[in-house]
């Protein structure tokens, strides 16, 4: 007998829950922690197949009632696969008491939830906009000492962002009902409540929005950027919807006077440039450019160099950010010889930022993936996307321990494999190039 995807979905969410109450609490790996590992892999497993076999579902109604139902025993879990919202709830209280975030982490005051907030990020600044920091301060204010309270209000707001995904690409003629139900929003937007939700869907804002006003999507850029200076990545391909000169200048200046309002409110400005610095002194093979370095640097402790591990991991990344530029670059020029491709090239434009970028976590491809999901999908682009939206959850347990941390050498490995595979798919379509009918500069026709 066939069980529904629904309801198996629904029992599969049912199971994440249990997993996060045996062991959702970090640093605690007894009895219980084991037998809830063993059940988080168990419902994941179980999740990716029910959402898997909706995938040709075209109702988008029922694909949000399947999304609410499936959220509703998350709604009550632990946070899991990361602990970032108990830093967000003590950044919230250090907004209020006046401290500024882009100097000081949440043992400044100290937060009232301390001993909540992940080691790493004790002591660190925070890397988020003005915006995302008055709404942390918003959260914390109405918490009033309630850490339970303080979570609930988060993923209200993680809820109310991925509503406004939804409606954002409903304005677009598309439906992304089907990305709502995927196990990485439930897992990292319902229950881990990352703020890449908003970031997503005030990107997506701004892309309905171009085809109205200028100025209105300049705003919801403004807003996109105030909550993670990532959003900067879409900039150009918004403006590519707006490619006269009223609409290039309305869209700029309602950007940038959106930030600014926002930074003359909060009292924090551009110190996040500072505060992205520390995040970098994580070094984990998700990133590619961190872990062909790791690579080089295991090399070069075999043969007796070990201080040179720090000197390859920032070698590389600095490549990688050269190579961000670069895909940017192609990905803009593909879209401006066709604007039907905006959306596409502006979501593979957010992927290459998150797995170009320093670090990256399963999270940072929200964004990304929320666009793409907003376009046409087929073939082979469709694929990958739905894979990435199931399979990113595996790379973290539910008390936020992440298994790169477990695997950085294959994994560093893996990374080199990777980017000789690229090179070597790139060369192929550079030889392409040459040929008759192929005009757009080794990037294929059609990504699907």
């Amino acid at each position: 007998m066939r069980i529904n995807p629904r309801w198996l979905g629904l029992g599969a969410s049912v199971l994440l829950a249990v997993s996060g109450f045996l062991a959702g609490k970090p640093y605690h790996h007894d009895a219980a922690w084991v037998t809830g590992v063993v059940v988080w892999f168990v419902a994941l497993i179980l999740l990716v197949y029910a959402w898997w076999a909706l995938r040709d579902e075209t109702d988008g109604k029922r694909l949000l009632v399947t999304a609410a139902l499936w959220s509703l025993p998350l709604l009550v879990a632990p946070p899991l696969g990361a602990q970032d919202v108990y830093a967000y709830a003590c950044q919230g209280q250090l907004f209020n008491a006046g401290l500024d975030l882009y100097r000081v982490g949440p043992s400044e005051l100290p937060c009232t939830w301390l001993d909540s907030v992940p080691p790493l990020w004790q002591d660190t600044p925070t890397p988020y906009g003005p915006l995302w920091l008055a709404i942390e301060g918003g959260v914390a204010w109405l918490a009033h000492g309630n850490l339970h309270v303080a979570v609930g209000l988060f993923r209200v707001v993680a809820v109310l962002g991925l509503l406004l995904c939804v409606a954002a690409a409903a304005q677009l003629n598309r439906t992304n009902a089907l990305l709502a139900a995927s196990p990485l929003v439930l897992v990292h937007v319902v229950s881990g409540v990352h703020n890449d939700i908003l970031l997503a869907a005030f990107v997506l804002a701004a892309f309905a929005l171009a085809r109205r006003s200028a100025a209105l999507a300049g705003v919801a850029l403004g807003l996109a950027i105030a909550i993670k200076v990532t959003a900067l990545i879409a900039a150009p391909f918004v403006w590519l919807l707006v490619f006269t000169r009223k609409g290039t200048a309305a869209l700029a200046a309602t950007t940038v006077g959106t930030y600014a309002v926002l930074a003359w409110v909060t009292g924090h400005g551009l110190g996040f440039v500072t505060a992205l610095g520390s995040t970098t002194g994580l070094v984990q093979w998700l990133s590619i450019p961190t872990g062909v370095g790791m690579a080089a640097g295991y090399v070069l402790r075999w043969f007796g160099a070990p201080e040179a591990f720090d000197t390859a991991v920032a070698v590389t990344r600095a490549a990688g950010f050269l190579a961000l530029a670069g895909v940017l670059l192609a990905l803009w020029l593909w879209a401006y010889r066709d604007r039907t491709r905006v959306l596409t090239a502006a979501g593979l434009g957010l992927l290459a930022g998150a797995v170009l970028g320093p670090v990256f976590y399963a999270w940072y491809a929200i964004a990304g993936i929320a666009v793409l999901a907003a376009t046409d999908l087929h073939g082979r682009l469709r694929t990958t996307v739905h894979v990435a939206a199931a399979g990113l959850v595996f790379l973290t347990l539910p008390d936020s321990l992440g298994l790169a941390t477990k695997t950085k050498v294959p994994g560093a490995f893996l990374d080199v494999a990777l980017v000789g595979w690229a090179a070597v798919t790139l060369g192929r379509r550079a030889r392409a190039r040459a040929r008759p009918g192929d005009q757009l500069g080794g990037l294929p026709r059609d990504l699907g």
